[in-house]
């Protein structure tokens, strides 16, 4: 008896080809958004990481002018100290003392540097401004020795103080725009804020301020 070759349908043979045109744009529909649900979470991530590192060199800053003040007790020369106690209450004034004796030029000039700003590398520090770029990210406020330790010594550039806790960021400042900025007080404790947190409502939670920053 001689057996029949088995015949598969067109039907079959047309389903188990491969995925229809439309099947593939759905899959491609549904992987490009869920993309678009993760990306401000990941962007979000990306962004609170660059600012505590930025949060990581203004402890790096703290200590070398926490430690130009103590040098200033011990010694008694009154061309070091807090930056609210240097004979030249500018920018210059406190940077070329860092650099004059605490810190290398081009390891200064990595603790300036933030995302959309770059402190280039043997270049004179004293002449950078703040929240351009080439520049510094941060602002360095004049807190002297009778400050206490909530008072604020440095911000990022895009953060502006006034009386009542500071204005909201622009949100074209550079480093961080409206994504946020970081404070750092006077005792070595520092926070990332968001760009809400502005106003008398966060005074306690930004510190006081000794004057206008340079």
């Amino acid at each position: 008896m001689q057996s029949r070759p088995v015949q598969l349908s067109t039907k079959f043979m047309k389903r188990s080809s491969g995925f229809t045109l439309i099947e593939l744009l759905v899959v491609i529909s549904i992987i490009a958004i869920l993309a678009s649900l993760a990306l401000p979470a990941v962007t979000g991530a990306l962004v609170r990481g660059q600012m505590t590192a930025t949060l990581s060199n203004m402890k790096q800053l703290h200590l070398v002018t926490q430690q130009m003040a103590l040098d200033a007790t011990t010694t008694g020369d009154t061309n070091i100290g807090w930056p609210g106690d240097l004979p030249t209450k500018t920018w210059a004034g406190w940077s070329s003392n860092v650099v004059g004796g605490y810190m290398t030029t081009n390891d200064f000039m990595k603790m300036l540097a933030a995302p959309g700003i770059v402190a280039p590398p043997n270049t004179d520090p004293t002449a950078l401004v703040a929240g351009k770029n080439p520049g510094r990210a941060i602002l360095v406020y004049p807190v002297s020795e009778t400050n206490d330790s909530s008072y604020v010594l440095f911000t990022t550039a895009n953060f502006t103080n006034t009386a009542n806790g500071g204005a909201r960021p622009a949100a074209s400042a550079l480093p961080y725009g409206e994504k946020g900025f970081v404070v750092f007080r006077k005792g070595g404790d520092g926070t990332v804020l968001q760009a809400r947190q502005t106003g008398t409502t966060f005074t306690n939670v930004i510190g006081g301020f000794a004057g206008v920053p340079w």
